[in-house]
């Protein structure tokens, strides 16, 4: 069993990034995925060298901050507020037409290239607020892979608790959405979810599949269960042999 422990939103502030390094120091968290526009990006880029075995990806952004791509804010107009800045989960809310498909494409451009531009060598891409599972931008990662060779991308969230579990229809969608990524030339882990929902549901027997991304915020207000678990010796408690990879591994 091969576990990726990605901690989200590297970038978004120096609380964040702070709690995402110490993560790393630890050897809980093996890989992260950079918010590019996020205001703390660049003092978060000036220490990825010191954590040469873990991966930086690429946090796709909709939802946050200002875009970097001036040239395209008419486009996506109906995704912004009045101060210019992304406006929350509008992306799922609003008719995506061709145009704004285009613009969404030239905005995640500007965003690796940011990236690129302070240093990152981008290992996967994954979507703040899980905007990159959108159906509709599935032809944008498509362009993202053949135009920066970025290979590996999550998954959309496939093992849940009971108690969160969406409906057959939801289940049936997102399996096709897996499978379309993969058939279109990424690799991908086999089980996406939290890391708090594998501990409840895998701790005694490990999932059929070998190969498990396991999402968490360090560094998130308020501090919670999941806090707890990445400061604690979390794979000791599981009854089977794991290891603890980065994307590099995938």
């Amino acid at each position: 069993m091969r576990i990726i422990v990605n901690a989200d939103d590297l970038g978004q502030s120096d609380p964040v990034n702070d709690a995402i390094f110490q993560g790393m120091q630890r050897g809980t968290i093996t890989s992260a995925t950079m918010l590019s526009n996020g205001s703390a990006v660049e003092a978060a880029a000036q220490k990825l060298h010191l954590f040469p075995n873990c991966s930086f990806g690429v946090h796709l952004n909709l939802t946050d901050f200002a875009p970097l791509c001036p040239g395209s804010r008419a486009d996506l107009a109906s995704i912004l507020d009045k101060n210019g800045c992304f406006n929350g989960n509008s992306i799922r809310e609003v008719p995506i037409t061709g145009p704004m498909v285009k613009a969404i494409f030239r905005e995640w451009c500007a965003q690796i290239e940011n990236l690129i531009r302070l240093g990152v060598e981008p290992s996967h891409l994954d979507g703040h607020h899980h905007v990159h599972t959108v159906p509709r931008l599935l032809p944008v990662l498509a362009a993202l892979r053949r135009r920066y060779k970025i290979s590996k991308v999550r998954i959309s969230r496939n093992l849940y608790d009971d108690s969160e579990r969406p409906g057959q229809l939801l289940l049936a969608k997102k399996k096709v959405f897996n499978l379309a990524l993969r058939t279109m030339g990424f690799r991908t882990t086999r089980i996406f979810t939290d890391l708090g929902t594998y501990i409840k549901l895998c701790a005694e027997c490990p999932p059929r599949q070998a190969s498990v991304e396991l999402m968490t915020h360090p560094g998130s207000l308020p501090r919670g269960e999941e806090a707890d678990l990445l400061e604690s010796d979390w794979i000791s408690r599981l009854a089977y042999k794991a290891t603890l990879v980065s994307y590099k591994n995938l």
